[in-house]
């Protein structure tokens, strides 16, 4: 079965998919806000395929996450 006939991946099968390591994944979750999912029965945590595809897609072309507010929230409270 390929990644793109699940609808859940494991963080390992998520970042296989993206092209990252583990921990990198769970830095880029945290910072897009992007919901994971726990099934019972199941100590795993588990991204929806589109959020594994929009977290590859934004690696690969780093415009379509939008500014980076944190550069600009800091200049911002040093002009004040």
């Amino acid at each position: 079965m390929t990644y793109e006939e699940k609808e859940y991946l494991t963080y390992e099968e998520a970042a296989k998919y993206i092209g990252c390591k583990r921990s990198t994944l769970y830095t880029i979750v945290s910072e897009m806000g992007i919901q994971t999912h726990k099934f019972k029965y199941d100590k795993k945590r588990y991204l929806i395929f589109a959020d594994a595809k929009r977290i590859k897609e934004v690696r690969e072309k780093p415009w379509l996450a939008g500014p980076d507010d944190s550069k600009t929230s800091e200049a911002s409270k040093d002009a004040a």
